[in-house]
Order: structure tokens, then sequence, then C-alpha cells
């Protein structure tokens, strides 16, 4: 089988950012399949181009058997949604023609969200090739937008996008959701249940070799660790209200890696406030990162007080539990059902700054062996079910049954991920 896989943005394990993409089409090209990767050059962590692609229109690559075709899009991006908007519909326009043009014929096209646009070349090819179609969901437009106030709930652009989405939902075969809130938010839009595939995120292959790693010494201090984007969506704001009630002579102390639109911000605060125990490194490749969670003596991740975001299952969350270390959350929904399940951390509502501080307070107290113990839990659980091999494996079933090359799939809903709780 051919697999024809849009994705705006295509991470390696040894750059900045999310390597779902690669982990699955790997997968499925070492399973004897052929795919064809149709991205963008920009980064989604640094929103820079790297060197190597700059003033070209398409650069074509092969990564672990995988093909991958770049293609350009506006890389202006920082601080504005209009020019955010650009990146996006540029990217659109240039991957169905290089999607056209340079594909081939495939014998089931993937698009994966976000942005929305990715849909608008795999919808094309979809129906262009006679392919089936599969569309994956990783946040659902325009409801989000609309949710953090980017986008006005009657406004032309909302409008345009819930007309998007729907058409998208409506051709696609399967609609795959990375968290039941997500596939909950489907249902509400009139996707049918056979149509709504749940695969959730995972962790990457090379996280299960890493083995569970020395804890932090008692001489190294209490370090809570975050990584990942610093935009309006992640609530860091919380962390620094946080970290100021804690404040500096506590034996605490705040490392922030990653980069996003509110970056510059809350290092203003910081030091405006006085924050000497909060430091702000850059964006890490995904590698590098992971071995800063796994220095670190617990992270931190956080939401708003808002039921949309009771959906939100972060990416950051796998690698966390993944790094074998005790985590703090502050979350409403899926996200804290894991870590309590998992019993690997300290929940607390989301926007509760004191109860935050309490919650970091607390973990710090905690004796070395009993962090290890929540560490050693987290880790186990993780990889017990969210390995991403088996998840795309899954996937691929599915992908091979509705193209024709596999057995015939079970009638109604499907699982793909774990079992039901």
């Amino acid at each position: 089988m051919h697999v024809l896989y849009f994705v705006q943005y295509f991470n390696l394990p040894d750059e900045p950012g999310g390597s779902r993409p690669y982990q699955f089409a790997r997968t499925w090209v070492e399973a004897g399949h052929r795919v064809t990767v149709v991205t963008g050059m920009v980064n989604h962590k640094t929103l820079a181009v790297p060197e190597r692609y700059r003033g070209r229109l398409v650069v074509a690559e092969q990564v672990d058997g995988i093909r991958l075709l770049r293609t350009w899009s506006y890389a202006g991006i920082r601080g504005s949604f209009r020019k955010r908007l650009l990146n996006f519909l540029s990217y659109a326009a240039t991957a169905t023609l290089v999607g056209l043009v340079r594909a081939g014929r495939p014998d089931l096209v993937y698009a994966s969200s976000t942005p929305l646009t990715v849909g608008i070349p795999g919808w094309f090819l979809s129906l262009l090739r006679g392919a089936p179609f599969f569309f994956e969901v990783r946040d659902l437009w325009p409801q989000s937008a609309v949710v953090a106030g980017v986008l006005g709930e009657r406004s032309l652009v909302t409008r345009i996008a819930r007309f998007a989405a729907r058409r998208f939902y409506s051709r696609a075969a399967r609609v795959v959701a990375v968290t039941r809130g997500i596939g909950d938010g489907l249902r509400e839009e009139g996707v049918p249940e056979e149509k709504v595939l749940f695969v959730p995120n995972g962790v990457d292959d090379w996280m299960l070799e890493a083995g569970d790693g020395p804890a932090p010494g008692p001489d190294e201090g209490f370090e809570v660790v975050y990584v990942g984007a610093h935009g309006k969506w992640n609530g860091l704001g919380q962390v620094l209200d946080a970290a100021k009630l804690i404040g500096p002579d506590a034996g605490i102390r705040f490392s922030f890696y990653g980069d996003g639109d509110e970056k510059a911000a809350l290092e203003e605060r910081a030091r405006a406030e006085g924050l000497a125990h909060v430091t702000f490194h850059g964006a890490l490749p995904k590698k590098e990162a992971f071995q800063r969670i796994r220095r670190g003596s617990a992270s931190i991740v956080v939401t708003w007080k808002h039921p949309f975001q009771r959906m939100v299952l972060a990416n950051k969350i796998f690698d966390y539990l993944a790094a074998g270390r005790p985590v703090i959350v502050g979350a409403e929904g899926e996200m804290a059902d894991l870590v309590r399940e998992a019993g690997c951390g300290v929940v607390v509502p989301p926007e509760d700054p004191p109860a935050l501080a309490a919650a970091i307070r607390e973990m710090a107290a905690k004796d070395p062996e009993e962090l290890a113990r929540m560490g050693r839990a987290g880790r186990r659980y993780i990889l017990e079910r969210y390995q991403r091999r088996d998840l795309a494996l899954r996937l691929l079933d599915e992908m091979l049954a509705v193209a024709g090359g596999g057995p015939a799939p079970a009638a109604g809903p499907r699982l793909v991920g774990e079992e039901e709780r």
C-alpha cells in the first residue's frame, strides 16, 4: 500500500517538537508499505526554516525509508494570527501542488491537523485519485481558537473553518481523534460513531531503551521542569504565579525549555518580579529535551479552567512519564485522570496558583525514594499502554481494511489505543 501523508510539521527525534508523524510513517514503512510525506519547511517550535531549505520551493529527502517532500510556505509568522493563517494557507496550496505533481498515485491519503487547512490537500488528492481519506484531528477547529479568543464565535474565518471541517469529516472514511474528548467533539459535530477512531499520542520507541535512569541527588536541589510550547494555550503564567508564591529561598527552582509567542513576555515578567529561581532556555531537539526532563526532580503541565480544556492530553505528558519522573498537573479531565490512574504525581485544579504552589512544595518535601517510586510507576504505566509502534500498527490495520488490503473492519466504533478504562 502507498500512503500519501500530509502533515505541516514533521520533526525527527533530533529536532525540536513532537515526532508522532515520523514514528507512524517509519512503522508503516517497516511493515512493508510505501509512505510519501508532504510536509513544510518551518519548524513548529522554533518557527524557523533550516538553512538547507531556504530559498527552495521543494526539497526531496529519504529518511529511514520514508520519502519526504518538503514544500515552501510563508515563514514570518510570529506574533500574528494573520501571518499564521498565511503560513497555513500557503502550505495547503504548495502541498496540494506537490502532492499532485510529485507524490505519485496513493492507495490511501492521510492528513493530520492542526492546522485545519492540512485537510485541503488531503481532501483534494483523495478525491482526484479516488483513494480513501483518513483525517486526523489533534485539535478541534475552529472551537479551540474561539475558546482561546483568537477567533470570534461568528467571525467570517470561524464560519469558513467550521464549514471546511465538516466537509473534511464528511469526505473522510475515518476521522482519527487523539483524545477521547476530541472524539466526543467529533460526534457532536455529526461524525458517525463508526467513523471515529481513537489513536492517542504515545511514547517513541527510543524512549523504551532509555531505562529508568538515576534520580537527581539530594545535593542538586529540587528542579521543576517544563518542556514545550510557550504560547497562549499553555497557561504558563500560572506556573510563574506559583513560583512567586514559593519564592527564591525555598530551594526550589523552575526551568522552562521551549519557545513560542508568549515566551518574551514570560521572561520579562520573571525579571520584573525578581524570580531569580526561574530560568528560560530555548527549544531543544526531542532527545535532548527528554534528557533534561530526566535530570529534573519533577515535571509540570497546566491547562485553563474551561470545559473545552478537559479534553487536553498534551503530548508532553507522555514524555514526562516515559522519563521516569513524577509530575505536577494543574488540570481537569483526561490528563488529570491519566496521572491519577498511574499514581505518578500530584493533581490540582487549573488556574489555582496557591494550590499549584502547595503541590510543588508537597512534591519537594517528599522522600527521594518516594519520588523515585512515583517516577517508576508513571514510566511503567505509560510503556504498558501507549507505545507509538503498537498504536501505529493498529491504525495500519484499519487503513488496510478500508483500502482493501486487509480484513474487513469490525462493525461499530473502534478504539485504537488503550483498553477502555
